[in-house]
């Protein structure tokens, strides 16, 4: 027998078998890594997941899996990187950025396409996209974050004064130019916004805000009959590994909702979890005792992760709403609690540190939060404030009401200590509500309370993602109309002065001038009750493989896997 020519042919047919193995159907080369199931934990439901209607952070990172925009966010340094754009470029003066499209993206297959194939993203789509955004509508909460004062004609066009916006322009299929009304230092940042998602105009069309079809690497599983939400691999993603392999890796993304976070803890005990990502403090202690084993094996089966995050937790008051549009009775609450009592007793670790400067947390490299005067207790002066205001001792004061979001037995806690503090210093009495988060938010956005259980995640690594909740534009003048993001209604047009010359500034450090005095004058005026800066305990199954937590919870599972 030829052993040679028998050696050769078996050879051929391995590495024919090989290469089979190594291509999907459509014949995009398949990693080694690819395969299995990630599984993140969420304690509130789900409201929307149209991109231009999301309110909250954890709709966001669902979002930000099905969809994709311009450019995304690089989750170490968190300075953009290509996405849906392969490349650009921005003018001298800083008002012209072009863009060239990736020839190799599409939009997800679905019936709404002809052959229910999805179709090449060309700049008719990113076109469609941001005059969508300038459209006035129940749906579209991101206009005034993205677009407003930002892009030529955006403003007219919202206003419905123009037919088309003059700062978009198509150059050819793959060429797309956004001409600014004044150099932005922060809209590319804003571009990798999950709001700023490019749509298909056809699957708008098919579904409106119903719509599920996106071109980001993960497909929604419109079959799924779980409350939960379930992401499947999208065969079609444009991306690739520096190797030549398709992206993304995992076959499925599974956000599970529980009612609690203990729960969710019990499932990632048992396996069925693989991140928790807010972990109560005071269980941080039993966990590591009850699972020693876990965490000092080589390697270790579970990560424990503490960080600061770009997160502060505060309540928001209804400023047009008495007795909380006098702003001695806010300064007066402000100076009546003791946030330090707060994170020490209640929070036990979990904060970084008591917010006593202002709401945007120490983690913006270059800027001096602490040269912010905030609020720590002084009860004699609150009680002064308090009886300027005309409610001596609390005498007249009307019954607030809090509402804070169920889900996590954290905010009930600290509402009961608010609780406590205000009826020992002030003898003013609190009652609060817990609702599932869509209908705590909804009542806040039409003004229909008195002080609300907040906090802000940054959307991209500016304080004017914090400030940017304040300014006085878009608060209607009906007290119970929506009002996003400014649920507060705050309005003092110094504030805005501050905030527009600081967005509109091209110099990082004139922009961080105008943004603290902008935070000062928001902290002099008490509009809200900052509480603490949060730092997240977090855990991590050692099988997840290339997942960045991040301090902004961005979260790129392109490249993620599940070790085998």
């Amino acid at each position: 027998m030829n052993f040679k020519l028998l050696f050769s042919i078996l050879t051929l047919l391995l590495l024919v078998f090989s290469c089979k193995d190594n291509e999907s159907h459509s014949g995009k080369k398949i990693s080694e890594k690819n395969g299995g199931t990630f599984a993140m934990a969420e304690y509130t439901e789900i409201g929307n997941i149209f991109p231009l209607f999301i309110t909250m952070q954890h709709e966001g990172i669902i979002v930000s899996q099905m969809h994709e925009g311009l450019v995304r966010l690089n989750p170490f340094t968190h300075e953009e990187t290509p996405g849906l754009a392969k490349s650009w470029e921005i003018s001298l003066d800083g008002k012209i950025i072009t863009f060239h499209l990736n020839n190799d993206a599409y939009f997800q297959d679905d019936q709404c396409f002809p052959n229910g194939k999805g179709t090449k993203i060309t700049t008719k789509d990113i076109k469609f996209t941001f005059e969508l955004l300038a459209t006035p509508s129940n749906y579209n909460y991101h206009f005034s974050t993205i677009l407003k004062d930002r892009v030529l004609g955006a403003n007219d066009f919202y206003n419905k004064k123009a037919k088309t916006i003059s700062g978009l322009h198509i150059i050819n299929d793959s060429t797309f130019e956004f001409l600014l009304e004044k150099p932005n230092s922060s809209f590319m940042h804003l571009l990798s916004n999950p709001a700023a998602s490019i749509i298909s105009e056809v699957a708008f069309k098919a579904y409106g805000t119903e719509m599920k079809v996106g071109a980001g690497p993960f497909k929604y599983d419109v079959s799924s009959t779980s409350k939960n939400i379930v992401l499947l691999r999208n065969p079609n993603y444009y991306a690739k590994d520096s190797a030549g392999f398709s992206l993304p890796y995992l076959d499925t993304v599974i956000v599970k909702i529980f009612p609690s976070i203990e729960e969710g803890l019990a499932n990632f005990e048992n396996g069925n979890i693989d991140l928790i990502n807010t972990l109560p403090s005071l269980r941080v202690k039993e966990i590591v005792e009850k699972n020693i084993n876990e965490f000092a094996s080589s390697p270790p089966k579970s990560i424990l992760q503490h960080e600061a995050e770009m997160l502060s937790q505060f309540y928001s008051f209804n400023t047009k709403r008495a007795p909380f549009n006098n702003i001695k009775v806010r300064q007066a609450i402000n100076y009546a609690i003791d946030r330090d009592k707060i994170v020490e007793n209640i929070l036990q670790g979990q904060a970084i540190s008591s917010a006593t400067n202002g709401v945007t947390p120490n983690t913006f490299s270059g800027y001096n939060v602490s040269g912010i005067v905030g609020y720590t207790l002084d009860v004699p002066k609150a009680k002064k404030l308090l009886s300027d205001a005309g409610f001596p001792n609390g005498k007249g004061f009307p019954e607030v009401q809090l509402l804070v979001n169920s889900g996590n037995s954290r905010n009930s806690s600290v509402a009961v200590e608010v609780q406590k503090q205000l009826k020992e210093h002030l003898n003013i009495n609190i009652n609060f509500e817990s609702l599932p988060n869509v209908q705590k938010y909804e009542l806040e956005l039409h003004g229909k309370g008195d002080l609300f259980r907040d906090a802000w995640v940054a959307d991209y690594a500016s304080p004017e993602s914090f400030l940017s909740l304040f300014i006085s534009e878009g608060v209607p003048a009906d007290s119970s109309a929506s009002s996003f993001p400014n649920t507060s209604r705050y309005q003092n047009s110094i504030y805005d002065q501050y905030f527009f010359k600081g967005r509109n500034s091209n110099n990082r450090d004139t922009s961080y001038f105008y943004f603290m005095r902008a935070e000062q004058l928001l902290m002099n005026e008490a509009v809200v009750i900052p509480l603490w800066y949060e730092g997240s305990y977090r855990l991590l199954s050692n099988k997840v493989k290339d997942l960045n937590l991040n301090p902004m919870r961005y979260y790129d599972l392109t490249k993620t896997y599940i070790a085998k």
